[in-house]
């Protein structure tokens, strides 16, 4: 699998390397070599963060930037790839005319403190646009995500009837072409997909989806511009008789009468036929705003009415919005959200029926001086259930400030405070939760960097968790071309409810690092 990345990531650059001539091409930058060692107790499922670092030597980094000549751009950039959190990205680009993309990360999920059942996940991609002229665009992409590793049952120790284990893969393309010319676009895109699952043959699926879409002005208004765009789409198992289409329209207007006015206004219908129970669902959703800009800000008021029809009920949704932004050079920003959305089910046929929501958000950003910004935010947040007497609210608090000084570094710092709770017929459950994040950067000695950071998050309420990320790491430069790099992370979590849930963990990072340079 290891030669298998780094084929796929190499061979567009082989290619490209062949075929570009190497005159007046320049070369830049980095490899880097050194080694991670890790030393942890306790539950290693509970803190994330640990999940994709792996002991053992590194070839941490491998970074090429280039032009071959002065009309082409090229970037390879390798991270960890003898590890098994290897990631990798491939760049060309000749300006306006071709660029090409591929990259892979791969990551790994744990589900046991022992760290014994853990699942591994792929996701290589490969992309790339042509421009042949000025108005024609043609665009493609292939993506293949596999997911294999062990699972664990629930409840623990039974038969569950997903299995043990994962196998499976997902595999996607695309291909479309767009035509340009002022203000006119034409549009036509072909996806596909495959899913298969070894360990369950009868979940394997394939789909196609078919769309085009075109954008105009008003034939008989300049500052009006439509913007339409249709799809049609197949899905079937490959091994049963479960198919269905979905057709999908979608119109959108943009007016802008007067300067300071904006006035968009979407449509979408939208029809999934379920051939093998003969059910279909029809979603039509009618969508307004109106935006209206000053000198130091904006206003802007939107309001939104959808139905949801599969032939045993009946919902509608209804929403609204209202927004405002406030700059007074770059000194002072504030804005101000407001959102709400009421469910209505006709027939309480639904789960959970009714449901009301609003979002309230505030923020406030300020640079008093140079190199000083300030800001602080408020957000809340309320969930309703009425017919089946549950409720949630929920209030976000946060501030921070950050500093810099040429020549010296700079300082930053977060918090942030969250109060939820949740009331049912039952009783009530709350949690609350500060995190305080911080950082310091030195510069000032020569050739040498520092940093240091704080991450330190504390759940109470009904809940009573701890968890800390601290780090200091440094690099201090031999030499023009050859630096040395060091860090040291302490992780640590516990549980004082669950008194056996807790971790702790110390990692070193060590590298040497070595710039190229060359033509």
């Amino acid at each position: 699998m290891r030669k298998k990345m780094l084929a796929t990531l190499l061979t567009p650059l082989v290619v490209i390397l062949a075929a570009a001539p190497l005159r007046a091409g320049t070369w830049n930058g980095t490899v880097k070599v050194g080694g991670i060692i890790r030393n942890e107790v306790g539950d290693r499922s509970a803190v994330q963060e640990t999940y994709n670092i792996h002991s053992g030597f590194s070839l941490t980094e491998l970074r090429l930037v280039g032009t071959p000549n002065p009309e082409n751009y090229l970037r390879l950039d390798l991270r960890e790839i003898n590890l098994d959190s290897r990631q990798g990205n491939f760049l060309y680009r000749r300006p306006g005319r071709l660029k090409v993309s591929a990259s892979l990360v791969q990551n790994q999920k744990v589900f046991d403190p022992a760290r014994k059942t853990t699942s591994e996940r792929r996701n290589w991609n490969v992309d790339a646009r042509y421009t042949p002229a000025l108005w024609l665009k043609l665009e493609g992409g292939l993506g293949y995500i596999t997911r294999t590793g062990d699972r664990l049952s629930y409840p623990a120790g039974t038969a569950d009837a997903l299995g043990i284990s994962y196998d499976s893969g997902l595999f996607t393309g695309r291909v479309s072409a767009e035509a340009r010319r002022n203000r006119r676009v034409l549009a036509v895109e072909y996806r596909a997909s495959d899913f298969n699952d070894q360990n369950n043959p009868d979940a394997d699926r394939t789909g196609q989806v078919v769309s085009a879409r075109i954008a105009t002005p008003c034939l008989f208004y300049d500052r009006w511009t439509h913007m339409v765009r249709a799809a049609y789409g197949v899905s079937k198992l490959s091994t049963g008789d479960l198919d269905y289409t979905l057709a999908n329209f979608q119109y959108t207007g943009l007016v802008e009468p007067v300067d300071p006015l904006r006035v968009t206004y979407r449509f979408e219908a939208q029809r999934v036929d379920d051939e093998t129970t003969d059910l279909k669902t029809d979603n039509f959703t009618n969508d307004l705003d109106a935006t209206v800009y000053y000198r130091y800000g904006d206003v802007s008021l939107g309001y939104g009415y959808q139905t949801n029809d599969d032939e045993l009920n009946l919902t509608y949704y209804s929403s609204w919005r209202a927004a405002t932004t406030f700059r007074y050079n770059r000194l002072l920003t504030a804005r101000f959200q407001y959102s709400g959305r009421l469910k209505k089910d006709q027939e309480e046929l639904t789960l959970l029926k009714d449901i009301e929501t609003a979002r309230y958000r505030g923020d406030l950003d300020v640079n008093p001086v140079k190199g000083l910004s300030l800001g602080a935010g408020y957000r809340v947040r309320d969930r309703d259930y009425p017919d089946i007497e549950v409720n949630a609210t929920g209030q976000i608090a946060s501030a921070y400030a950050r500093y810099t000084y040429a020549g010296w570094g700079g300082i930053s710092g977060t918090y942030e405070y969250t109060n939820d709770e949740y009331y049912d017929r039952v009783g009530k459950f709350r949690a609350w939760n500060n995190s305080v994040t911080g950082r310091v950067d030195l510069e000032r000695i020569k050739a040498l960097r520092l940093s240091s950071g704080l991450t330190f998050v504390n759940v109470g309420g009904d809940l009573d968790i701890e968890k800390s990320i601290l780090f200091f790491e440094g690099q201090y430069d031999v030499r023009k071309d050859i630096h040395l790099e060091a860090k040291y992370n302490v992780y640590n979590y516990d549980d004082y409810i669950l008194l056996d849930r807790y971790y702790t963990s110390n990692v070193v990072w060590f590298n040497v690092a070595y710039d190229l340079h060359g033509k």
